[in-house]
């Protein structure tokens, strides 16, 4: 997982399938040159630290078990950060 900022949202109008209803948001990487855009699952607000999961393990928190494969998912907020130091 990578800790990095909610930075803004994307909207889109039309998703696929196993994302619809989902908010997408920008997520700035942090000690990295680069934004991703993510599935937000837990509802982070705009300059919110948080721990993005990627890959395979994005899906994993999108949906538990063998159905995950379907999901078009490589980006996914897995946890919010509350304080703490930035390393």
């Amino acid at each position: 997982m990578n800790r990095g900022r909610i930075v803004g949202e994307v909207w889109a109008t039309r998703q696929a399938e196993g994302l619809q209803g989902r908010r997408l948001v920008l997520v700035a990487m942090h000690g990295e040159d680069r934004v991703v855009c993510a599935v937000d699952t837990l509802g982070a607000g705009s300059g919110q630290e948080v721990l993005v999961a990627l890959g395979s393990g994005a899906r994993n928190v999108l949906v538990a078990g063998p159905a995950n494969r379907d999901v078009l998912c490589d980006a996914a907020v897995a946890l919010l950060v509350d304080g703490g130091t930035e390393t």
